[in-house]
């Protein structure tokens, strides 16, 4: 095809706004902040154009649907394989971010449930050393604690005389069993205190699977969307099989400094077990389908110009996928950002789909 870069149709940055627009009004999306990858490009912040799309709502957002959708209306639809044009403000606006194609490992995964539990080697148990009676308390449940902090005020039985109850640990009070005025004996637990900032991620390894498991294997620990996937490795295998689930135990301490990881939450743990190497892998987020195939957005011409490429997929885990035609190694592709080049080749399903 000749001369394609003035006679074909280009997503130009007022129609790509047009579809974020859409998109943001109806939640399709989030507005997602550019970060820095491979390839960035840097723009003159206080002079670039500001995009208030993020902060519609309720009719406004019903109204500025309407605007996109008419500023969308007789554009051409990009056939796949047709080039489309983005200028450098266009990427850092909305987060496209350039890699080049090459090798990479592939992991073959087991997948396994799990949950997460309070780490008990960082837990401390505080009593009284003498029976008492309690009179006064100044911690209680929930609360943060250092290490030394005076958690009550007791007066022995015996002698008669006060003495103090101390965190012996910092970190959260999970338990509290004390009452003011209450009696308690020598050796009674009255607080339980648990250091959080490392967690046990324990997973349930099924009979079948409990050769494959082995210690010290990675494994990415995922809760969900809204929490991090982090990565850990087995530091524990349980010398039993659960007589009631009929599973084994294998352990992940994971760091928690933020607090995130809670007990008892429900987790997904990827046993990584075998690694394979292969000439073309790409993060999945470079991935689209568009009618039933899988597609990545390739750089092509003079640069800065893309493609739908048709793309066949060879071994995949949960972050990488094997490319093994379409793609070829050198080539610049567009790693994060996609979405809204898909959006705009389905941009008529879209508008009447969702139109007011």
């Amino acid at each position: 095809m000749t001369n394609q870069r003035n006679t074909g149709p280009y997503l130009n940055s007022n129609r790509i706004r047009a579809i974020l627009l859409i998109a943001s009004s109806i939640g399709w999306i989030p507005i997602l902040p550019a970060q820095s990858h491979d390839r960035h490009y840097e723009v003159d912040e206080e002079n670039a154009p500001k995009d208030e799309s993020s902060d519609l709502s309720g009719h406004a957002a019903g109204i500025a649907m309407e605007e996109a959708s008419a500023a969308l209306e007789g554009m051409t639809d990009h056939s796949h394989g047709t080039r489309i044009e983005l200028d450098r403000q266009d990427m850092h606006d909305f987060g496209i971010r350039i890699a080049q194609a090459g090798g990479g490992a592939i992991w073959d995964e087991l997948t396994l449930p799990g949950e997460i539990r309070i780490n008990e080697t960082a837990v401390a148990h505080v009593g009284p050393r003498f029976d008492g009676i309690v009179t006064s308390i100044h911690r209680r449940l929930g609360e943060f604690v250092q290490a030394g902090d005076l958690l009550a005020e007791m007066e022995s039985n015996e002698t008669l005389r006060p003495f103090k109850l101390e965190a012996s640990i910092s970190g959260t009070i999970v338990q509290f069993h004390i009452t003011q005025g209450e009696s308690l004996d020598a050796g009674e637990y009255a607080y339980v205190i648990a250091n959080t900032e490392t967690v046990w991620a324990d997973l349930k390894v099924y009979q079948r699977d409990l050769p494959k498991v082995r210690k010290d294997q990675r494994v990415r620990i995922s809760a969900g969307h809204q929490f991090p996937t982090v990565e850990g490795q087995i530091a524990y295998l349980g010398p039993v099989v659960d007589e009631a689930t009929r599973t084994g135990l294998a352990r992940v301490v994971l760091p928690n400094p933020h607090g995130l990881f809670r007990a008892g939450l429900f987790i997904t743990g990827r046993i990584s077990l075998e690694e394979f190497h292969a000439p073309v892998v790409v993060p999945t987020t470079a991935l689209h389908e568009v009618d039933g195939r899988q597609v990545v957005y390739a750089e092509v011409g003079k640069g800065e110009e893309f493609e739908a490429r048709t793309v066949d997929l060879g071994r995949r885990d949960t972050l990488r996928a094997e490319i093994r035609h379409g793609l070829d190694p050198g080539e610049n592709y567009i790693v994060e950002g996609g979405f809204f080049l898909k959006a705009d080749s389905q941009k008529q399903e879209f508008g009447q789909g969702h139109a007011h």
